[in-house]
């Protein structure tokens, strides 16, 4: 079995025992929430992803949803912020500091997980599924269709700081 599909398999089943099990975060506490390091050694990144040298991605809970700021150099040195506050009902919200996406739109499928669409002018472009491991150290972005959900091969991964 393949890195990515191990990475995968390894999601699916995490997500599984959590629901099943009953076991995840606190009701007020949010996958995304906290300060993360891109750990690159554990990161796999699929064909065609701007790879990113470092990344610092800080979310914190807002009254209505989740605010991200994530500080990134990719690969060719080039460096970007960006920035976004959404609810978690699938509302659009704005988002800036991200070549050709202008919105996002967040979910919350079950405690354990969030769904996020990104956009441009209404047309999704990319979609993610973030799972935080169950000692709360470790953040798993996983690459989606952003239509049919589908999984992808990129599989990103932080450590909280």
């Amino acid at each position: 079995m393949g890195r990515v599909a191990l990475a995968l398999c390894l999601f699916v089943a995490t997500a599984t025992a959590l629901e099943c099990q009953g076991a995840s975060p606190a009701p007020s506490t949010l996958p995304l929430v906290g300060d993360w390091q891109l750990n690159l050694d554990r990161t796999h990144y699929g064909p065609g992803v701007d790879r990113r040298r470092s990344e610092r991605m800080t979310c914190t809970e807002e009254s209505q949803g989740v605010r991200c700021v994530i500080r990134r150099v990719r690969s060719d040195g080039r460096e970007l912020t960006a920035d976004f506050t959404s609810s978690l009902d699938g509302a659009p919200a704005p988002v800036s500091g991200i070549p050709d996406v202008d919105e996002v739109q967040l979910r919350r499928p079950s405690l354990a997980l969030i769904d996020a669409t990104f956009l441009s002018h209404g047309t999704p472009i990319f979609g993610y599924r973030v799972l935080q491991s169950d000692d709360g150290r470790s953040l798993m972005v996983v690459s989606v269709d952003p239509v049919t959900r589908v999984a992808g091969a990129t599989v990103v991964v932080y450590d909280r700081m």
